[in-house]
Order: C-alpha cells, then sequence, then structure tokens
C-alpha cells in the first residue's frame, strides 16, 4: 500500500509560503540549514535572522559535518527545521531534526533509533536542485569518511511536513549540476520501477518523472533560464521522491556508492552511470511499465528510449568510469563494494557478482 505524509507546495513565492507554513505548524523559533552558496545565491541572510542558520554543509554529508550542525542546534530553543539546498543540505537537516526529537547527539546511536521520537521536530524542505527528492522521503545518507563507508538514518518521524517546490530556486544551477541532479531524478524513477517493493501508486509516479525528465532535459540545455523547463523538472524529482520514498532505491543506488566515496563521482553522475546496463538486465521484468513510458514520449521502439537516455550527459558530463580516475585494476574490489544490503536486493532481478563487473567494465570507457 501506497504511503507519504508530505504536503508538497508548488509556488513562485516560495518566502510567503515558508511564512505561512510556520504559522500554521506553530514554529516560532526555526533553524534554518543551507549551503554557504546558497546563501549567497538566495541572499538568505535578508530572509531569516543569521544567528539562526547553519551554512557548513558540504556536498556529501559526513558523520563530523552533521556533528557540527547538531551542535549549532544546540546553540538555540530551536523548535523546527526549515532545509534550503540540494540532497546534502536536505539530508543534514534530517540528522538534525532525529538528533532534535530524541536528544542524542551521537550519529551512530541515531541511526538505530526504531521508537517513535519524544518530540518530533516539524520540518518545512525546499530544494534548490531537481534531483534529490529527500523533501518527500523519511531517510538521509551520512559518510563516515574515516570507514569510507555510507550510511543510513531512517525513521517515519523524518518526513518533512511540507515540501516547497519554487522552480526560481533552480534558476542559478550551472547546466553540469542541473543534468546530473535531473539522472539522479532518472535513476530514482527506474529504480522505482524495477524494484521488488514497487506498487501500482509508486510506478504511475515514476513513469510520470520519467516522462517530464525526458521531454525536458535536451530543452534545458538550450534555454538553461527558462523557468518553466526548470519548473518542469522540479516537479519530475518531487515526484520522482514520491516514487522511491515507497521503494527506496536499487542496484544502480548501491553500485553507486564506492564510487562517490572513492572517486569523488557526483551522486547523480555515479548511480546514473549503471542505469543502461541495468535497464537492459531488468528490461525483461518490467515490459509493460516500458510500454506505457514509450507510449507517453510517442516512441516506437526501445531503442529510441535507450538513446534518449543515453544522449543526457552530451559532453557536458564525464561519463565513464575511466574519466573518473578509476583504474581497470580496481573494478574487482568495486564489485564487492557495490553489495550495499537495502538497495542491490530490493532489484527485481537478483544480481550476480558476474553481473556486476560485467556492467562496471561497460561503464568503464
Amino acid at each position: 500500500m501506497y504511503f507519504n505524509p508530505v504536503e508538497v507546495i508548488e509556488t513562485n513565492q516560495w518566502i510567503k509560503t515558508v511564512f505561512d507554513k510556520l504559522v500554521e505548524l506553530r514554529v516560532k523559533n526555526p533553524l534554518i540549514i543551507t549551503s554557504l552558496e546558497i546563501l549567497e545565491l538566495q541572499k538568505i541572510e535578508s530572509v531569516f535572522d543569521i544567528k539562526t542558520i547553519f551554512s557548513n554543509v558540504g556536498s556529501n554529508p559526513t558523520f563530523t559535518s552533521c556533528m557540527h550542525a547538531i551542535d549549532f542546534s544546540k546553540t538555540n530553543d530551536f523548535d523546527g527545521v526549515i532545509a534550503i539546498g540540494g540532497g546534502s543540505v536536505m539530508d543534514t537537516a534530517k540528522v538534525v531534526m532525529a538528533s532534535m526529537g530524541t536528544g542524542i547527539v551521537d550519529i551512530s546511536k541515531l541511526l538505530n533509533v526504531t521508537s517513535p521520537y519524544e518530540c518530533r521536530a516539524p520540518g518545512i524542505f525546499i530544494p534548490t536542485t531537481h534531483g534529490t527528492g529527500s523533501e518527500v522521503t523519511m531517510w538521509a545518507t551520512v559518510w563516515n569518511m574515516k570507514e569510507k563507508k555510507k550510511y543510513s538514518i531512517s525513521h517515519t518521524d523524518l518526513y518533512p511536513d511540507t515540501a516547497i517546490l519554487d522552480g526560481k530556486l533552480t534558476l542559478s544551477l550551472p547546466l553540469h549540476i542541473s543534468l546530473s541532479t535531473a539522472l539522479d531524478a532518472l535513476s530514482h524513477s527506474f529504480e522505482a520501477i524495477w524494484n521488488k517493493n514497487a506498487n501500482p501508486k509508486s510506478t504511475d509516479y515514476a513513469i510520470e518523472a520519467i516522462c517530464l525528465i525526458l521531454s525536458n532535459i535536451e530543452k534545458l540545455k538550450d534555454e538553461p533560464h527558462n523557468l518553466d523547463l526548470r519548473n518542469a523538472l522540479l516537479r519530475a524529482s518531487n515526484i520522482a521522491g514520491l516514487a522511491f520514498s515507497n521503494t527506496k532505491t536499487a542496484a544502480a543506488h548501491s553500485i553507486s556508492y564506492p564510487l562517490t566515496i572513492k572517486y569523488g563521482i557526483p551522486h547523480g553522475v555515479a548511480c546514473s552511470l549503471p542505469l543502461l546496463p541495468l535497464l537492459h538486465i531488468n528490461k525483461g521484468a518490467i515490459e509493460n511499465e516500458l510500454k506505457r513510458i514509450m507510449n507517453k514520449l510517442g516512441m516506437s521502439n526501445f531503442s529510441e528510449l535507450e538513446n534518449r537516455i543515453k544522449q543526457i550527459p552530451g559532453d557536458i558530463l564525464k561519463f565513464n568510469l575511466k574519466s573518473w580516475g578509476v583504474s581497470k585494476s580496481e573494478i574487482s574490489v568495486l564489485v564487492e563494494q557495490s553489495f550495499t544490503k537495502g538497495r542491490m536486493d530490493n532489484n527485481i532481478v537478483d544480481l550476480t557478482k558476474n553481473q556486476v563487473q560485467i556492467i562496471l567494465e561497460e561503464i568503464y570507457s
């Protein structure tokens, strides 16, 4: 059965919407979590008191950076969280919400809390990229850089109350990040379809998101400042989030984690690199869903779909393992590290190590 409690609001006045929701949620002193880049680009200091803003969020949330955010949350009597940014900002915000809700500051302990939080912190999440979908999920990724390992925090009390979508916030995204984040949303969508946890509603959302992305992404290359295109891709990312919020991700994300932590490959690129090989492996199990996608896009055969996906990176993104500094001799080690429990085993086709080896060799150069 499908479940997602997050209220999604599409607007062209995100600031007014935020303050309206604060009143509704009875939040009087929110903690603002953002990045330095968004702080400056969106002039966040002119909207909120600087004393309430934590902006020291990097490209991937780590145990260390999340501890800094938790420490900041203890400096004031905050009664809610507003996250304004991409996936790393929203993941950081969820770790802080978990700490605020439980009183626990040790991240290792926070990861294992399953009982209801003592005092749930209300959350308003405002994405500034069109990739993560984190504004409608209950989990977050945290990286332990000492162990070179990815951890997840997951709890029903971490669903934000409200997600606010305003395409204006994505207009400043450089094209390479726009493509990378859109590929992340595309990966979320396909992985929600070829997933053992899929349900009819999550699949409907995933198909809608795929069609929105593939209908608009090429146009964005020519018109990166087109607000209608930005809104369409932001909506697609959100709908993809609604899809995988019920299924979790699968093999593509599982394979991506060591690529990001060992070689610094941006998440959207890392999880979409194996997308086409996995599409071939899984397509026999999702024939009806693929027909629906192709019909909606006016495609007559599978090759058209494949080519549409293939052209997204263009010459804008480095899109093979070799170009990111991966040595061919390291592939066997990557195979072993690609099997993340709770991700790889969601894939509708059970993958062998040999199949993952072939996937990594296929995307090597």
